[in-house]
């Protein structure tokens, strides 16, 4: 596997005077594999069909929010774990705290450590 990336450059942010300009690695913009494509993968690669695996698709569609929702976080072994974390204004006394004060919420990803691992295998090459 390789991801392709591009040269830029920055100059230091909030230092005034003549610091040298530097000059980094940032990863390119690339393709999205759709919900068709992984199905049409999974197909290929299993014996389910194309329609087994979009009815699989489409109650993890429907599932997670509501776990999500309930409160639960959603272990999808060997892929990942989802979760929800709140923003919110602290208050000067536990009294004072009430659900008003969640801001908003947000939903991550923290990858299964086969998924993390495979970040050791990707090389990288350099584009204009």
């Amino acid at each position: 596997m390789a991801i392709n990336y591009k040269v830029v450059s920055k100059r230091p942010a909030g230092i005034a005077g003549d610091k040298p300009t530097k000059y980094y690695p940032v990863l390119t913009k690339r393709k999205v594999a759709n919900t068709r494509k992984i199905i049409d993968r999974i197909s290929k690669n299993s014996t389910l069909s194309g329609a087994d695996v979009v009815a699989v698709f489409e109650s993890l569609r429907a599932i997670i929010p509501e776990l999500l929702g309930s409160g639960m976080n959603v272990r999808l072994d060997g892929v990942g774990t989802f979760s929800i974390h709140a923003r919110s204004k602290g208050q000067d006394t536990p009294e004072a705290v009430t659900s008003r004060d969640i801001d908003s919420l947000k939903i991550s990803f923290l990858p299964d450590k086969d998924v993390k691992s495979m970040l050791k295998t990707i090389d990288f090459q350099k584009v204009k």
